[in-house]
């Protein structure tokens, strides 16, 4: 039998990444906030966020990426961000995407000096729930040392309200991941010697290392972001339903950190 037709509300809204006029799309699809719902560019929620966040920061209004200025003295770079607003970034900003596994090259827990103090805005878009956890403190510390005293850094990343975040693996030293069958299976070694199995992994999809490591809480995310020398940082929801901006919870938004 065929799925009944969506009855619910339905939002149209410009997307705010690419410009394209969507009609009568989902709500509980504009609401998702990994789901493509831009029927041009396929952006989610959280892509639209992050560009909407980021003109607010820069400008102070609410511009569509293709309306941004060009001006390259506003230099900023992603952590492995998504094309669809990097490549319109690149074109307008002094902006620069990096990459953990291929050039340009950026490793955030140990960053290289040349991009240290020259960024305007760094955005980290669901990458800190993929830092092995002996490297985590020196992720933040390093978001931090990147800005300008200016500077605005944007994260974001899959958090729950309250409680403590839940590290999958606390252990983490020496590691592989093995695929047989099609299941994945981590082995671990620990500084110790001992010997860890886990095999109820979960990827987030992409390019690069995509294991998630661990489930933050905002508590702690806030406290993180404190203790590597941001002066202040904000859990934003944004609301631009004209832009398809439109959340429906309050956890796993936007954090704007300012140097």
């Amino acid at each position: 039998m065929a799925p009944l037709p969506y009855t619910g509300p339905r939002l149209d809204f410009q997307c705010n990444v690419c410009g394209y006029g969507n009609t009568r799309v989902p709500l509980d699809l504009v609401q998702n906030r990994e789901a493509a719902s831009c029927a041009s560019c396929s952006s989610s929620l959280r892509m639209r966020s992050v560009v909407h966040t980021l003109a607010m920061e820069l400008f102070g209004q609410p511009l569509i990426l293709p309306e941004f200025p060009e001006d390259r003295s506003i230099v900023g770079l992603g952590l492995s961000d998504w094309d669809g607003y990097a490549i319109g970034l690149a074109s307008k900003l002094g902006y620069s995407n990096t990459y953990f596994h291929r050039q340009p090259y950026l490793d955030i827990t140990d960053a290289a000096e040349h991009w240290l103090g020259r960024q305007r805005f760094v955005i980290s878009s669901d990458v800190l729930e993929h830092i092995p956890v002996a490297g985590l403190d020196a992720a933040f510390l390093n978001s931090r040392r990147l800005l300008t005293p200016d500077g605005v850094c944007i994260f974001t990343v899959p958090f729950e309200k309250t409680g403590e975040t839940r590290e999958h693996f606390p252990r983490l030293h020496d590691y592989r991941i093995d695929v047989t069958g099609g299941t994945a299976v981590l082995h671990n070694t620990t500084v110790d010697g001992e010997e860890e199995i886990f095999d109820d992994l979960v990827f987030h999809g992409g390019e690069g290392d995509t294991l998630e490591m661990r489930m933050f809480t905002e508590p702690d995310l806030l406290r993180r972001i404190a203790d590597a020398g941001f002066s202040s940082a904000e859990v934003r929801v944004p609301f631009a339903p004209e832009f398809g901006v439109l959340w429906n919870i309050d956890w796993a938004v936007p954090i704007v950190a300012r140097a």
